[in-house]
């Protein structure tokens, strides 16, 4: 598994990373960042990631991204959720469970979305 500060974006790059990321994490919230390397709003928005990842990461939330053009099994966790955009962030609560997913290119809808779901 892929180790970093608390406070950064874990890059995700595999299914099985994936999978033991959400496992791991129970307990605390995760914020997921779906992604493709060639998307232009997807790295427009990583700032808005990373700030809140800096302010709110750690022992209470797990921030991580994947880009699912790079892996084959992260294609099929795209299919398996039915996810038809990018950029796309699932916010998991305490128990795992997705709570709210949504797909947004502005910064401004991003930042309001993860404020209320941290705070």
């Amino acid at each position: 598994m892929v180790t970093r500060a608390s406070n950064e974006v874990q890059m995700i790059g595999s299914r099985d990373e994936l999978d033991n990321l959400l496992e791991s994490s129970k307990g605390k919230k995760v914020v997921l960042n779906v992604s493709s390397s060639k998307c232009g709003p997807c790295k427009l928005l990583m700032p808005t990631l990373q700030k809140y990842a800096d302010e709110h990461g750690g022992d209470k939330c797990t921030f991580a991204k994947f880009n699912f053009d790079e892996d084959k099994s992260l294609q099929e966790a795209v299919k398996e959720w039915k996810i038809q955009g990018v950029p796309t962030y699932m916010m998991y609560d305490e128990k795992g469970e997705c709570t709210k997913m949504f797909t947004t290119g502005l910064p401004d809808k991003l930042g309001s979305a993860l404020y209320l779901f941290l705070t």
